[in-house]
């Protein structure tokens, strides 16, 4: 099947697992706005039988019924390269996909579901939205390195926009890691290169815990160094997976036991 003659459908659905990795059939179809998922599943299964995508099932005791998750495969790479908006960067690491742990399957499946949140909410508040994952931000070397897990904006009704660095934690990961990653954008804020290269205030940092013990020892770290950081030039929120998608947002601020 010659890249030509790829449908519109089948194309974006390229697109899509460039940019968010990993996706269900689900995610895929509100996606694509599809009011039934069997025609997603048709577009997919004809895009597996060519190895333009793959299928990664989670085999792992008590978790027989999670959804299978899709990525690119090999074939895509002749499809993709060279289109608009793709990183020649970004397409060698297909070769790899399939051996990704679960761990940043989960990952990158959240991000994809909180961006779908985001255009629910954003529709629901009159809000334009703009959202950029950690492949789309592949294109702006001045970021912080290594790269937040999402940037998005929201314009509302008056024109006016805020923005925000969307920073996904791991309750695997030791406190030392994550004290580095507050220090990184410390530096990165005190450097004053995002204001310098778009003109635009430091965006608001957003903090997603998977759980409570994250957030905890993030929340007192955080209230701890408030006042001998530049943070307090900026806002900085945290929340677990569950509040954030309701809203729910607590504000780090000095001493914030």
């Amino acid at each position: 099947m010659a890249s030509q003659q790829l449908p519109a459908s089948q194309l974006t659905i390229l697109h899509y697992l460039y940019r968010f990795r990993f996706l269900t059939s689900r995610q895929i179809s509100k996606l694509l706005s599809h009011k039934n998922i069997r025609l997603t599943n048709y577009h997919l299964q004809i895009l597996t039988t060519h190895n333009y995508i793959g299928k990664h099932y989670t085999r792992s005791l008590g978790q027989a019924n999670q959804p299978a998750v899709y990525y690119l495969a090999s074939g895509s790479i002749k499809i993709l390269e060279g289109r608009d908006g793709i990183d020649k960067r970004a397409l060698k690491r297909v070769y790899r996909e399939k051996m990704r742990s679960q761990q940043f399957i989960a990952r990158s499946s959240f991000i994809a579901e909180y961006y779908l949140h985001l255009i629910t909410d954003s529709q629901k508040s009159a809000h334009t939205l703009h959202f950029f994952t950690k492949t789309d931000l592949l294109a702006h070397p001045y970021l912080l390195h290594p790269l937040p897990d999402a940037y998005f904006a929201r314009v509302d009704k008056k024109n006016e926009t805020k923005r925000y660095f969307v920073e996904l934690i791991d309750d695997a990961s030791p406190r030392f890691a994550l004290r580095r990653r507050i220090e990184q954008y410390n530096d990165y804020l005190e450097d004053g290169k995002f204001e310098e290269k778009t003109g635009h205030p430091f965006p608001t940092i957003l903090f997603i815990c998977p759980g409570f013990a994250s957030l905890i020892y993030l929340k007192k770290h955080l209230g701890r160094i408030y006042d001998e950081t530049s943070l307090d030039e900026t806002e900085v929120y945290l929340a677990t997976h569950e509040q954030a998608f309701a809203g729910n947002w607590e504000k780090v601020d000095s001493d914030d036991e």
